[in-house]
């Protein structure tokens, strides 16, 4: 209950801003209700940095407190480990070989943590606190000046307390990256666009290139501006013959989707995989968003109805990813929609700002004898219904916490306990047998073998190296048959298993009937067991 009035007291504080207000209130809650007699003073610009600055520092604070607690995940630790790479081999490079180029920015980045902090949990992630707290202030930035100061403010504090914010604000991985990236190469493109600056324009590559780094879903980028630059012409000069001038930020665009076509194949991988992840990708928007997702769409409406240059870009950076995704990426993840969220917030933002213009002339009607209420009386209304909204619904929280749920496909299993217990009890010469092989190696610095199973759906041999029988990451033998399993067990006199539930239950049965017959369980969490025999013995 306090943390809630807390926040109701910082929102009470933003109510009163409006861009071009020379007082804001600057009260607590309860003395607005009770008491109607709220006096403010202090110099709205300076009441807007503070406000912006608490935000900011609590974001952070929620981010960052209890960061290195929890275990690495499995995409976590092939972060780290290729970062371990770039530490030791100037590229990241696995044992078995392969160069990981997959948001190679983000690798470096980790890397770069782990030489100033020593390579751990909190190392690894903190790249992500860095550029998650960012994306509130990026917000803040694009509501306020594509919109006005309170779009700023309430899209900063959505981003702020957002439990899918803050959740993969806190991994080891690049997804944090590519949404702060994506959202400021949106607001630089719009920037060069209407102003035609050479900074603007480097700014600008420097954004995108870094987008591209992180992840493949940068590349939506380039039709995002390829369909922007053609509608808005089309749309503004309402004409078929366009100078040359004009044209060439077509051209721009043009090459780019090029590269585009022609960069790994990403175009034919597009066409060539077809699914229809329509409702159950809705499903998890409605679950994870509830009725703030009803408020992003007619404030994307409103949002193009009111200017529709910034509101039509918004648009389409979030239709056309979703678009992707939806129905042309083979893996159904929850956080391959992440990196759009915050465009869904500013909708939000708009659509909120929308109702506070809608409700004032009622209101100053209504509260025509109480000077106050009848100048913030839609402000206060309309936070504190936002506010409450907040503080029931899943999607948002005001209390920091040392674990949030990920969604689909993201499994949060404790190896770093399990392999605690291992380091503590092994000996140099024990085999190692794992499900996921990339946190044994984090964890223990070696991995023999790879306990294999059919990962996403695709097949273990995508996970091995072509035409070998090594897993990518560790260079681990595969163990692909209870056969296999018992030979191996056999001919080491002594060793490891450690297998997650996740993948326990995706094993072949008759493994898990070898295991649970004939090794001894060592230990079990809630997410991992670990398994251990010695022949010599017997």
């Amino acid at each position: 209950m306090q943390n809630h009035l807390f926040v109701l007291h910082i929102g009470i504080n933003v109510s009163g801003l409006k861009y071009g207000d020379n007082r804001v209130s600057s009260e607590s809650f309860f003395w607005v209700v009770f008491h109607f007699h709220l006096m403010f003073i202090m110099n709205s610009k300076l009441k807007e940095h503070s406000i912006l600055l608490l935000l900011l520092s609590i974001g952070f604070f929620f981010r960052i407190k209890d960061l290195g607690t929890q275990s690495l995940w499995f995409d976590e630790s092939i972060s780290s480990i290729a970062a371990l790479a770039v530490l030791e081999k100037g590229v990241p490079i696995f044992d078995s070989g392969l160069f990981y180029g997959r948001a190679i920015l983000n690798t470096f980045l980790i890397a770069t943590s782990f030489k100033i902090f020593g390579a751990s949990e909190f190392a690894g992630r903190l790249p992500s606190v860095f550029f998650g707290t960012l994306t509130i202030y990026l917000v803040y930035i694009i509501g306020s000046k594509w919109g006005n100061k309170r779009i700023g403010v309430f899209a900063a504090l959505l981003v702020a307390f957002s439990v899918w914010e803050i959740a993969w604000s806190r991994q080891a991985r690049m997804y944090q990256q590519l949404q702060f990236f994506y959202i400021l190469s949106l607001y630089l493109y719009y920037e060069f666009w209407t102003t035609k600056n050479v900074r603007s324009f480097l700014f600008l590559v420097l954004s995108f290139v870094a987008t591209l780094l992180s992840h493949n879903f940068g590349y939506s980028l380039v039709v995002v501006f390829f369909l922007y630059s053609i509608m808005f012409y089309f749309i503004e000069n309402r004409k078929v013959n366009i100078s040359v001038k004009e044209l060439f930020p077509l051209v721009i665009a043009g090459i780019l989707l090029i590269f585009f076509v022609y960069h790994k194949g990403i175009i034919s991988n597009v066409i060539g995989t077809e699914v229809n992840y329509y409702n159950e990708y809705i499903y998890l928007f409605k679950k994870d968003l509830g009725i703030f997702l009803f408020a992003a769409v007619p404030g994307g409406t409103i949002a193009i109805e009111k200017d529709w240059k910034k509101g039509l870009l918004l648009v389409l950076a979030a239709i056309i990813p979703l678009y992707v995704i939806f129905f042309h990426v083979l893996l159904f993840a929850t956080r391959y929609l992440y990196f759009v969220v915050p465009i869904l917030f500013i909708f939000i933002s708009i659509f909120l700002d929308f109702l506070i213009g809608y409700l004032q002339t009622g209101i100053e009607k209504v509260f025509s004898n109480y000077g106050f209420l009848k100048k913030n009386g839609a402000n206060i209304f309309v936070l504190v219904l936002l506010l409450c909204s907040m503080s029931v619904s899943s999607a948002f929280t005001f209390t920091p916490q040392e674990k949030y749920d990920l969604g689909v496909n993201a499994p949060q299993s404790d190896f770093k306990e399990a392999y605690l217990f291992v380091e503590n009890n092994w000996s140099e010469n024990d085999v190692i047998i794992s499900a996921w092989t990339a946190p044994a190696k984090f964890y223990l610095g070696k991995n023999d073998y790879w306990l294999a199973f059919n990962v996403v759906g695709t097949g273990m041999e995508s996970f091995m190296i072509k035409g070998t029988s090594q897993d990518v990451y560790t260079n681990s033998t595969a163990i692909k048959d209870v056969q296999m399993l018992e030979n191996v067990t056999r001919s080491h006199e002594k060793g490891w298993i450690v297998v997650d539930n996740t993948a326990w239950y995706k094993l072949p049965k008759e493994t898990r009937n070898y295991i649970e017959s004939n090794i001894e369980k060592k230990m079990t969490t809630t997410s991992v067991r670990v398994y251990s025999w010695n022949n010599q013995y017997h």
